[in-house]
């Protein structure tokens, strides 16, 4: 079996943004897709994966290590995120590949399941204190039994930080007093405190409520400065999802710099590289609990790993927009906070075109810019 060519499918999102997938075909009339991430500059993504696909085209699918190692070491500098996000997309079609040419779901083809399901954790939003505490108490209500949202308002840049931090305190406590003592609530801080010490001041404001986690706490370039954070925080620290490859997060782990790994299946270089920051976090006592704002293909990429890894902690999962529910199927969703392991062959989940066709390309997307009250340019 060889590969014939490798697509680029790119739509826009009803909602907003765009749906970017990878599509490999062979030579067996065998497929596999993959998701990319939208990392803002998603035309770039075609033409990354015709950069790939210039080298694989005539390549047995099947040999995955030796494809991707093929694309990343033939670069004649370290991948960036755009490069990184096509090449997580082409692994991911690999395994959907194999999997299917094996008739075997991709779990199966890393070891067999490990768990019998798979727990999920939703993010809670609101501008306000009691919009926030409905939110969660709405999610609850859905089964979930861990949530996550962000310690401070959506307005912190404007308040003075003794405000910041009483508001932080009184957020997480409508959220406790909403869903009660037996929910896990970790909070996301975007990597958007740039002072090591404020983060100190903040979580030592919820410890009183004992958080999950604090997610992102610091810039993500700074794993040094990380590792120093985590000796002085009583809370434990979840980061990972902005770096690539088991070359950067090994810096992380080395640093001393995280608790929980939270690699990106659609960045971090694909399944091939997740198994293996699975294994080296395992060796250092360390969980993952992979990073995942993506739509249901990424979803479904990280239940095949989530089932055969002993280290995975939960699965992070957010609703699908519209437009993403149906331009794959099936979609996949957690019940009472738990996904089914998924069934194959493959990763089993496949693209409906007819709903990608017809929604065109037409803009880039941009997270949006944040200022502080000076107008200086604020972290994100």
């Amino acid at each position: 079996m060889k590969i014939t060519n490798i697509e680029c499918l790119v739509a826009a999102d009803d909602k907003g943004g765009n749906l970017v997938y990878v599509r490999t075909n062979t030579d067996a009339g065998i497929h596999g897709i993959g998701e990319v991430y939208h990392v803002g500059p998603d035309a770039a993504s075609p033409h990354w994966v015709t950069y790939f696909e210039e080298q694989l085209i005539g390549h047995d699918p099947t040999e995955i290590e030796r494809n991707w190692a093929l694309c990343y070491q033939g670069a004649r500098f370290p991948l960036g995120s755009s490069g990184m996000a096509a090449l997580s997309a082409i692994d991911q079609s690999l395994w959907d590949v194999t999997g299917k040419a094996l008739d075997k779901p991709v779990y199966e083809l890393m070891g067999g399941r490990v768990r019998d399901k798979i727990r999920a954790y939703h993010g809670v939003h609101g501008t306000t204190v009691a919009e926030l505490a409905d939110d969660a108490s709405k999610r609850v209500d859905e089964g979930f039994t861990g949530l996550k949202t962000s310690p401070v308002a959506p307005n912190w840049r404007e308040m003075l930080w003794n405000d910041v931090l009483d508001d932080a305190r009184a957020r997480f406590k409508a959220i406790s007093d909403a869903v009660g003592d037996d929910i896990d609530v970790g909070f996301d801080a975007h990597a958007a405190i740039f002072e090591p010490i404020r983060v100190l001041e903040l979580t030592d404001a919820l410890m009183e409520y004992r958080p999950w986690f604090m997610e992102e706490p610091l810039r993500m370039e700074n794993r040094y400065e990380m590792g120093r954070l985590r000796d002085k925080m009583a809370c434990p620290i979840a980061t990972g999802e902005c770096l690539y490859t088991k070359f950067e997060l090994w810096d992380l782990v080395r640093e001393g710099g995280v608790d929980i790994l939270q690699p990106d299946v659609c960045i971090v270089g694909g399944l091939t590289e997740m198994r293996k920051i699975g294994f080296m976090a395992e060796g250092h006592d360390l969980v993952i609990a992979p990073h995942n704002p993506m739509g249901p293909v990424a979803t479904r990429a990280n239940l095949h790993l989530d089932a055969a890894t002993s280290n995975f902690l939960v699965q992070e999962y957010r609703d699908p927009s519209p437009t993403e529910a149906i331009s794959v199927t099936p979609v996949a969703k957690p019940i009472d906070g738990y996904f089914e392991i998924p069934e194959g062959p493959g990763l089993g989940i496949d693209i409906v075109d007819s709903e990608m066709s017809f929604r065109p390309y037409n803009s880039s997307w941009h997270r949006g810019d944040r200022t502080y009250p000076d107008g200086s340019i604020a972290y994100i």
